[in-house]
């Protein structure tokens, strides 16, 4: 039954772990620090990539000045921001219950790899997951539907047997851009549009296993 199961790839921002206040008080500070004006909430910056949202909020700004911006914020992420984390109510026991009933399980995050590495380890998730796919400086490109290629490439996964799990537009476009099926989580940072646009929508934790087992 084990090798029937589809791979199981799951964001980590909003879908594993609530890190919102981790990133938006870093956020807040570096805007702060920068003199730049958001221009509105600040929690549509939660789950694009870094680089994306630092062209959002430098539209003149150069090259140098926008990654001046990312490298602060990554800073005091680094520093602060990461550990201000939580894993989701029920998500421990789901991780858990899908490996035990021998689902692959993966994780693609725009978060950088260490970021992402660490935050696991410190939650003792890591041993749950196949691998577990980050952005990187060194990638030509930092957005998500080539994130999710790289993965589906590099751990030969048939897009056709496997779900992406997340809780953003970018997740259900990743998944849409290498035709893999989605489902969208609600307790997450998505509103009720943007997971209108997946192929599933698990309310809670408690509601996935039913949904990908189909």
């Amino acid at each position: 039954m084990a090798a029937s199961l589809p791979a199981l790839i799951f964001d980590l921002d909003g879908t594993l772990t609530d890190s919102k206040p981790g990133i938006l008080g870093c956020l807040s500070k570096v805007l702060a620090e920068h003199r730049i004006d958001a221009g509105g909430p600040l929690d549509r910056f939660v789950g694009p990539p870094v680089e994306s949202w630092a062209i959002e909020l430098l539209p003149n700004g150069t090259e140098a000045e926008r990654k001046q911006l990312a490298n602060d914020y990554r800073a005091c992420y680094d520093r602060e921001g990461w550990s201000n984390n939580s894993v989701y109510d029920g998500v421990h026991a789901l991780l858990k219950q899908l490996a035990v009933e021998g689902f692959p399980l993966y994780v693609c995050t725009s978060k950088q790899q260490h970021f992402a590495e660490r935050i696991l380890k410190h939650f003792e998730l890591v041993p749950l997951f196949r691998a577990i796919y980050g952005d990187q400086a060194a990638f030509a490109s930092h957005a998500k539907p080539d994130l999710l290629r790289h993965l589906l490439t590099e751990q030969k996964l048939d897009p056709r047997d496997a779900w992406m799990i997340g809780d953003r537009i970018h997740d259900i476009e990743a998944a849409r851009a290498n035709a893999v099926r989605v489902v969208a989580v609600g307790w997450g940072y998505g509103p009720v549009e943007e997971q209108a646009l997946a192929d599933a929508v698990a309310a809670t934790p408690k509601d996935l296993p039913a949904l990908v087992r189909g």
